[in-house]
């Protein structure tokens, strides 16, 4: 048991040595290349997550297909109860409904 926290000791001390030596010997070619570094991450990272989530928005609807599930991936109120859904052009303008009720009470 000993053993295992004078190892624990050990790497403790040349981590901090370690770390304390790569930032007093930096010269200012590293500090440039690690600013070059983190700011070509921090600008090309949100292009690469939309990146990702587009793969896996075609990954998961080609899934869906192979089961023959909707694209939507949610249920529809009117094909769960069995009605047909409206088409786009079958729809009122908005405002008739209230233009009607209006027309009634005058």
């Amino acid at each position: 048991m000993d053993y295992i926290l004078d190892n624990v000791g050990e790497w403790k001390d040349r981590l901090v040595n370690n770390s304390v030596k790569s930032f007093t010997e930096m010269t200012p070619q590293r500090w440039i290349r690690i600013i070059v570094i983190v700011g070509a991450y921090m600008l090309i990272r949100p292009y690469l997550l939309k990146a990702a989530a587009n793969r896996q928005k075609k990954q998961l609807e080609k899934e869906a297909e192979e089961l023959g599930l909707e694209s939507s991936g949610e249920p529809d109120a009117n094909a769960l109860r069995g009605a047909k859904s409206k088409a786009a052009g079958d729809q009122p303008k908005p405002g008739t409904r209230q233009r009607k009720t209006q027309e009634k009470k005058t």
